[in-house]
């Protein structure tokens, strides 16, 4: 049987609409540090570190700021273990993002993913159920 291709996710899969896209108002360059080699994809949520400064992959168990969602990841990229990686992320709104293209690189459930969801709409991106 044959095998049907599939492509790594898209930001246009993800951002569905953004202010000053021209001049990156709503991106930035983040410094991602992760204990053990990950592979983000484009739609991660990621968390930020209090003590470090450093993004992570957002986790709801956390006790170290990663907990709260606090951007969401642009590009397909592997992140070395315990190596500062730049990561281009969608930092701040006004933007809208599609839901389903969300990445939760730790299992969140529904209540945690609804919690995360308002986090980032505290910082202006809009998470929308895609049409």
């Amino acid at each position: 049987m044959p095998s049907i291709a599939t492509r790594a996710p898209r930001v246009g899969n993800l951002v569905k609409a953004e202010q000053l896209l021209e001049h990156g108002y709503c991106r930035e360059g983040v410094t991602v540090n992760v204990a053990s080699e990950t592979t983000l994809s484009v739609g991660s949520v990621l968390g930020k570190v209090t003590s470090s400064g450093k993004y992570v992959t957002s986790d709801p168990d956390a006790v170290d700021g990663s907990e709260v969602a606090a951007a969401i990841c642009l590009e397909n990229k592997t992140v070395a273990a315990t190596t500062d990686t730049e990561v281009a992320v969608l930092i701040r709104g006004a933007a809208i993002v599609g839901r389903d293209a969300l990445v939760y690189d730790v299992d969140h459930d529904a209540t945690e993913a609804g919690v995360a969801e308002a986090e980032l709409e505290a910082l202006g991106i809009l998470v929308r159920t895609q049409i």
